[in-house]
């Protein structure tokens, strides 16, 4: 299951605005005691309450609950895809700029001719 970033986001977001959790949570019209609970991971906020908050500070709800501000990248792209694809990839982007497109033309070359 995805681990959920909302408490940190959330307390870093408010921390960014300069906003206690009491100003903050007026500027949302909702309780400090419910924004607090969210901050610190002991409830959720509702489907509504969040894209609320994600509006506010103007951020996707997937960034907001399941990213963060500072979204994880995996060290290697191709890692998940099977060994076969990895290479073809890895070969791929070591063509110079010419050389991608005429495999790009030959590519589309094989796939029409094949109709």
């Amino acid at each position: 299951m995805t681990s959920l970033k909302i408490s940190e986001t959330l307390k870093e977001l408010r921390q960014r605005a300069g906003f206690t959790q009491q100003q903050l949570s007026q500027e949302l019209h909702i309780s400090r005691q419910a924004y607090s609970n969210y901050e610190n991971g002991t409830r959720l906020p509702d489907l509504e309450t969040a894209c609320l908050i994600a509006e506010y500070f103007h951020i996707s709800l997937d960034r907001l609950v399941v990213t963060g501000l500072h979204p994880q990248t995996p060290a290697d792209p191709f890692a998940e895809l099977p060994a076969d694809y990895q290479e073809l990839l890895r070969d791929y982007t070591e063509f110079s700029p010419e050389d991608q497109d005429r495999l790009k033309s030959y590519a589309r070359y094989l796939k029409n001719a094949d109709r």
